[in-house]
């Protein structure tokens, strides 16, 4: 069993208390190696609390941020505490419990720990791999289509995956994420985009999969999670003022 001492886990957490508890009780079972760094932006509860006080006991860190921070300011929180070298991008609905999981990861920090590759992905509902061509204000998607040859490799390079991912802490002295996102703001393809444009390899290595907790999420938590709009400042951000997604839908336009 590798060694994953060298890995934090950054976990962002709003108003899914039950989930995070899963997801602190599991990482904590299955690897007690790793530290966490958990940004929280939700309400505080005394079991929460207790939880919180615990883990700060063991070295692990906490990070208790204003209410409603969003993705971009948790994010950006996590990043900055960051002191090994590989910091695992995590969420609060992530199922850590099962074996493969681990050895999911272990694959992944292998990667990274012999080769050139800056972050490497697994997957969460399924294929979310795509190339990227960047025409500085436009931006396309490209589906990566893994031939059988792919899916045996040690890892294959991409542009764009999903966010269940290990970053060489390097890489965070050049690309952040907007702090002022909250959610759905072109976040996660700027980010990408962002990473490519400073020459950060990224790779996806086959089968390592990590799957979400099932249960519905509070009806307070789903109406924050609704209020995607059309704006994406996180492109804005950067130059990008048009996005089109693999399917040829038109994410993002800014028009003349």
């Amino acid at each position: 069993m590798a060694d994953l001492s060298k890995v934090s886990v950054g976990i962002k957490t709003f108003l899914r208390n039950s989930k995070l508890i899963n997801t602190i009780d599991a990482i904590s079972r299955t690897m007690p190696d790793a530290k966490m760094i958990i940004a929280d932006c939700g309400d505080h509860t005394s079991e929460k609390n207790k939880i919180y006080a615990d883990l700060l006991c063991l070295g692990h860190q906490i990070i208790q941020m204003d209410f409603d921070a969003g993705f971009g300011a948790m994010s950006n929180a996590i990043a900055g505490r960051v002191d090994t070298p590989y910091l695992l991008i995590g969420s609060d609905d992530f199922n850590f419990d099962p074996p493969s999981v681990r050895t999911g990861i272990e694959k992944m920090l292998d990667v990274l720990e012999n080769s050139d590759v800056d972050i490497a992905s697994g997957r969460v509902r399924g294929p979310y791999e795509f190339d990227l061509e960047d025409l500085g204000s436009t931006v396309i998607e490209h589906k990566r289509e893994m031939s059988e040859l792919d899916k045996r490799s040690w890892y294959v390079e991409v542009d764009l995956t999903v966010n269940f991912s290990i970053v060489k802490k390097h890489v965070f002295d050049k690309v952040r994420w907007l702090d002022s996102v909250k959610i759905c703001g072109g976040e996660h393809g700027a980010n990408f985009i962002s990473h490519k444009r400073a020459g950060h390899k990224v790779a996806w290595v086959p089968q390592v999969q990590i799957t979400e907790q099932e249960g519905v999420d509070s009806l307070r938590y789903q109406q924050y999670r609704r209020r995607c709009g059309p704006e994406r400042p996180a492109f804005d951000a950067i130059g990008v003022r048009k996005y089109v997604l693999a399917t040829g839908q038109i994410d993002y336009e800014v028009k003349a």
